[in-house]
């Protein structure tokens, strides 16, 4: 039987990398998508284990920390990225009606970047690293893949006759 290293990487890392090699970025929000949730599961395993409350205050406090990005740009992803993609499949554009930091993907741009432009918020990503980074922090924490009680780490086995 696998272990859950081995099924992390058939089932996610190298489909991930994968889309990272379709031509012109093609690939970068189902890469993003997929990245954000596994992140979450992370974050929260992560915090959990240090019998934290994974709540959405600390789930943004952790990005932070391992994205190394201030609480500012980390709220703006959490809420126009994280929230856009993994609900309605693009970035959130306001939340209650007010509005929210417009964004962009490049290549060029560094990780995840909240910049004033035209004196409005504006947030940079870049997928791929992103994504990378998420891998790594999976790589550091594989014994967290299992940490799920409410959506536990599947395993491969015969199929109940």
């Amino acid at each position: 039987m696998p272990s859950d290293k081995e099924l992390f990487e058939l089932w996610f890392a190298q489909p991930l990398r994968k889309l990272e090699a379709m031509p012109g970025g093609q690939g970068g929000f189902i890469a993003l998508a997929t990245s954000c949730l596994l992140y979450e599961r992370l974050a929260k395993a992560f915090l959990s284990s240090k019998s934290l409350k994974a709540d959405t205050q600390a789930l943004i406090m952790q990005l932070a920390s391992d994205f190394s990005v201030d609480e500012p740009t980390a709220t703006a992803f959490w809420s126009v990225i994280r929230s856009g993609l993994l609900h309605q499949a693009m970035p959130l554009q306001q939340k209650q009606k007010a509005p929210l930091p417009k964004w962009a993907f490049h290549p060029d741009y560094p990780l995840m970047a909240l910049e004033q432009i035209n004196g409005s918020p504006f947030l940079k990503v870049q997928p791929w690293k992103f994504m990378k980074r998420v891998l790594e922090l999976w790589e550091s924490n594989v014994a967290l893949l299992s940490a799920s009680q409410s959506f536990p780490w599947a395993t491969v086995g015969p199929v109940p006759a």
